[in-house]
């Protein structure tokens, strides 16, 4: 029985690192965080709720109001 689940086990691990290579994710860009390196890109936190936003804006879309300069 226990030899049943350890042969599932090791066949989700191996299809799952399978998928992260499909994907282009690699141990790099794993530890690196892949989604930090996506949200941050060319965001800037907001002075008043440090929130990433664009350097463009004018109102911070989370606290909807103006930004002080």
């Amino acid at each position: 029985m226990w030899t049943f689940f350890a042969v599932v086990i090791i066949i989700a691990v191996v299809l799952l690192k399978g998928f992260d290579v499909i994907a282009g994710r690699g141990p790099k860009q794993v530890s690196d965080g892949i989604g930090k390196a996506r949200n941050s890109e060319g965001r800037m936190p907001c002075p008043m709720c440090a929130e990433k936003i664009l350097p463009q804006a004018k109102i911070c879309p989370f606290r909807k109001s103006d930004l002080k300069t």
